[in-house]
């Protein structure tokens, strides 16, 4: 679960990051909702990974970081997709 939070946040911040210029907006129709995606696999990671032997979880702060990233992310594409007047 945390190889999987780790290349959340990598699409995540990379096509949030690429959607950002002026002609390439339209990116973030595609970077939202992945990004919301991260956020989910954060969460279900810190539901979810715990070890067997104490029960604690697993990559607490790997989990916590997908999903704060994927919030962040999430709010810029969508002020990005806003701030172009929604049209793709």
């Amino acid at each position: 679960m945390s190889t999987a939070s780790l290349v959340m946040i990598v699409l995540s911040a990379l096509s949030t990051a690429a959607g950002l210029p002026c002609c390439l907006g339209c990116l973030n129709y595609f970077a939202v909702p992945l990004s919301l995606a991260t956020t989910v696999v954060g969460l279900i990671g810190l539901a979810t990974d715990k070890d067997p032997g104490t029960g604690l979880i697993r990559d607490t702060k790997l989990h916590l970081t997908a999903v704060i990233v994927g919030v962040v992310c999430a709010a810029i594409g969508s002020v990005r997709c806003m701030a172009g007047g929604g049209c793709v």
